[in-house]
């Protein structure tokens, strides 16, 4: 390891003589890291990774933009959105970007951050959609892609003799990942989108994937066609309000961080999500007329879930334990559990919303939303799972409301599940002043609350047994210096797993920013979360002694662009995890990024070198990898050893785009990788993934 350390020590130089730099607060990838480290199950981002490389491709024109449409650019809060929206009414086509720096609130680091998604053109007149308009102003994308990791794991490496006496010890199909999508879009009027993808041991046109990929998406959209929003046949994601009563698909917003939150109304978008679990398949709709808008949908298809009992008179599942959300369908266990279940959801939205002076505005919504399966849920009751939903229909209302005067917005939402149980949030964006932005937000989440898709601000996975006051607060010290921090007090009225009495605990960071030079960005992050936990004791034991838990995480990054073709990052990041008055030692990831443009070749390369030293599991730390387009990668290291990956990008004339992507993984003292049947021999983890796309 020290020779590794060694080849790595000049980039530790280079790291450090590097402090002349800017610091901006959390962006995207480091948003996705912290819900990936907060979450208690595995997330699917394609979501928000397909919206933003969707908006980066397409940006958003301001000089033809809704409300709607500037709702969609991120990193900008409610009260920021309005402001450039007013803007644009009074003030009509813009000429440049520079005009967004005399928009109240909308300061030098802002409008960074927001430039790749937004773009200032003359408006298009969009012609009548004839057949033969259709096909020469329509844009079409394939992508194929093809993913492996070597050497071959344990589920792959078993003998012929041995499969055919024990059936599911191995994969049948090959560790490959094949992944295709096809989009057509027509302006902003219609799109079309079909995907597929086949899992790594899940067989391709053969066993139990005898179609080809084990699992398909796909939709028509129609969008802003009169008095029709949108309409969206096949798979899509809904959520209304602060996300309480319904919010499909995970956010960026819908966890403690530091970046400002309050404003999660996305309503109904068509999704090609390879999220296996949850998801809406079916239709949905959009109306506006005047004032009013209305959205009605309904969603029915087939659900993996672990059979608890089954109904042999009637051949059919009696009950359930458990849903499965991992999409995989590799070994006859898994294929056991695919498609047990049906499950139906309906439901809808009516709002209401006004803005009778510029510097006043309000909405009022009612959602609805009601779920049904063919069989009941019936999970193994624990002291501290007891509330949790049961049985095999379930339905949910809500109200929200919004109101903006000036530079102030306040929101809320408050919900009802079926058995008479209560929740609510109530929050506001503050702008006191234009190079200052907070939001407070306060939520009570009843233990007996039941909601499977709710997906507002918390700290638990399911908005339930929760209490806890949140504060955040970006401020413009000076103009090279930003401040971001926030602060969330929280208590959990009833047990939670691992927890066998109610406890409390609070979470707090803050990050500050730096502009020295031009082209030198850097910012320095500090993060920590109290929590209690059982003490580890004898497995009999009913009631567990608590004990507090720490985490502590620094994290210093810097951004260096020497020439316009040269963009370098470097990120040195220590944790440190605390039970009771013991300590284990801390947690150490280095890494560092170079993204190189060639001027006289179409070809971008980006590479990562990364060393880590982290003793264990609870240490682990999360790192957004460079990865392939609408690919995402969010590993969590662990152990000793060391992280090399590359990502190559050129375009060969102008209709094809070629993606190559190589990642190495060395572990010093370990004779294996993983467990199970996805052990790989050795202390060597390679991968390769291969993406073609065709742009016509």
């Amino acid at each position: 390891m020290k020779g590794i350390f060694n080849l790595f020590f000049p980039w530790i130089i280079l790291l450090f003589l590097s402090l002349t730099g800017f610091g901006q607060t959390e962006n995207i990838e480091d948003a996705i890291e912290k819900s990936a480290e907060l979450v208690e199950s595995d997330h699917d981002f394609s979501n928000i990774i397909e919206d933003l490389n969707d908006l980066s491709k397409k940006p958003v024109n301001l000089n033809k933009a809704t409300e709607e449409n500037i709702s969609e650019i991120p990193f900008l809060s409610p009260v920021q959105r309005k402001a450039l929206f007013e803007y644009i009414q009074s003030y009509g086509e813009m000429f440049s970007i520079y005009e967004l720096a005399t928009i109240p609130g909308l300061d030098s680091n802002t409008i960074l951050k927001i430039q790749p998604y937004i773009i200032i053109a003359p408006v298009q007149k969009i012609p009548s959609p004839t057949p033969g308009n259709l096909v020469r102003f329509g844009h079409h994308d394939l992508l194929l892609r093809y993913g492996q990791i070597f050497p071959k794991s344990e589920g792959y490496r078993v003998d012929d003799s041995i499969k055919t006496e024990k059936p599911g010890s191995f994969y049948p199909g090959g560790p490959q990942r094949y992944y295709f999508r096809y989009t057509y879009l027509w302006f902003d009027k219609i799109k079309i989108g079909f995907a597929g993808e086949k899992d790594p041991g899940e067989q391709f046109f053969a066993g139990a994937q005898s179609s080809g990929m084990d699992f398909y998406t796909g939709y028509l959209s129609l969008n802003n066609i009169g008095i029709l929003r949108n309409l969206v046949i096949g798979n899509f994601r809904a959520s209304y309000g602060q996300g309480l009563t319904l919010g499909s698909g995970l956010s960026i917003g819908s966890m403690p961080s530091f970046m400002l939150t309050g404003n999660q109304t996305r309503g109904i978008k068509p999704s090609l999500s390879m999220n296996e679990g949850n998801y809406f398949r079916g239709a949905a709709a959009t109306i506006k007329i005047n004032h009013v808008e209305c959205s009605g949908f309904i969603s029915y298809h087939p659900r993996d879930a672990t059979v608890a009992s089954f109904d042999s008179l009637e051949s059919t599942v009696g009950e359930i334990s458990s849903f499965i959300n991992t999409g995989y369908h590799r070994t006859a266990t898994e294929q056991a559990k695919k498609n047990v279940i049906t499950e139906l959801v309906y439901g809808g939205n009516i709002s209401f919303s006004m803005s009778p002076r510029a510097n006043l505005g309000f909405k009022f919504g009612i959602t609805g939303i009601s779920c049904r399966y063919s069989a009941p849920l019936a999970p193994t009751i624990h002291p501290y799972n007891q509330f949790g939903f049961c049985g095999d229909r379930n339905s949910n209302v809500g109200i929200d409301v919004q109101f903006r005067y000036r530079y102030y917005y306040f929101f809320g939402e408050i919900s009802r599940s079926n058995n008479s149980e209560m929740a609510w949030l109530a929050g506001a964006n503050l702008t006191p002043d234009p190079r200052m932005g907070v939001t407070i937000i306060y939520r009570n989440y009843e233990p007996r609350y039941q909601n499977l898709f709710s997906n507002a601000f918390g700290q638990n996975s399911l908005n339930a047994n929760e209490r806890g006051f949140y504060i955040a607060m970006n401020a413009v010290l000076h103009s090279r210096v930003t401040l971001s921090g926030y602060m969330d007090f929280f208590t959990f009225p009833w047990l939670r797993y691992r927890t066998d009495t109610p406890t409390r605990g609070q979470e707090y960071g803050f990050i500050i920013a730096l502009q020295v030079a031009k082209n030198v960005l850097m910012n320095f992050r500090y993060y920590q979360k109290n929590i209690k936990r059982n003490q580890t004791a004898d497995p009999d034991t009913v009631v567990h002694k608590l004990t507090d838990y720490f985490t502590k995480d620094y994290r210093f990054n810097i951004e260096w662009e020497p020439v316009q073709q040269v963009l370098l990052k470097s990120r040195i990041e220590f944790k440190e995890t605390r039970e009771g008055t013991g300590k284990k030692p801390m947690g150490f990831l280095l890494y560092q990024d170079a993204r190189l443009k060639f001027r006289k070749w179409p070809l971008t390369v980006t590479m990562r070198y990364a060393l880590f030293d982290i003793p264990d599991y609870d240490s682990r730390i999360y790192v957004y990898e460079p990865e392939v387009l609408y690919g995402y990668s969010v590993p969590s290291y662990e152990g000793k050893g060391m992280r090399f990956c590359m990502v190559l990008h050129t375009v060969i004339g102008h209709c094809f785009n070629v993606w190559l992507r190589g990642g190495w993984t060395y572990y010093n003292g370990r004779n294996s990788i993983g467990t199970g049947l996805d052990q790989i021999p050795g202390n060597n983890r390679y991968e390769l993934t291969g993406q073609l796309m065709v742009r016509l």
